[in-house]
């Protein structure tokens, strides 16, 4: 019996971005809950749309980060995409007693996009063996 190879070491950044991702989404879903309590007759179908696209935007970056975490191919451009949709976002807070809440986005974004363009990331996103042959 052969024993089992050893799994291979995931770089830290991929795991910080992961955590950050699974942070925004869990966010996401808690934001979606609140806005539950928010619904109002007058405006139903404002609140139940914005209801239901965090709620789904929550869940898209829970699958993100589980696929970048496990290093998945697939998952790397979802995590970019949404990092620079939440860049213009944090930037809108910008001003008044919501600048927290721009300095906090926009850091978890830039840290996200740092960690899945990392040099050491991208080796496991597109690993070397992938690129032989392509000259």
């Amino acid at each position: 019996m052969t024993p089992a190879p050893a799994p291979a070491k995931r770089p830290l950044t991929i795991v910080i971005a992961a955590a950050l991702l699974a942070l925004e989404g869990l966010i996401g879903l808690a934001y979606a809950g609140l806005e539950v309590g928010q619904i109002r007759m007058s405006r139903a179908v404002v609140g139940v749309g914005v209801t239901v696209l965090m709620a789904c935007f929550g869940l898209l970056l829970l699958v993100v980060a589980r696929g970048v975490f496990l290093g998945k191919r697939w998952s790397r451009g979802p995590a970019i995409a949404t990092q620079l949709i939440l860049l213009p976002i944090a930037w809108s807070f910008k001003g008044g007693s919501t600048t927290w809440v721009s300095v906090v986005l926009a850091a978890l974004a830039i840290a996200v996009l740092v960690g899945v363009l990392h040099p050491r990331s991208t080796a496991v996103f597109v690993p070397p063996a992938a690129n032989r042959g392509q000259r």
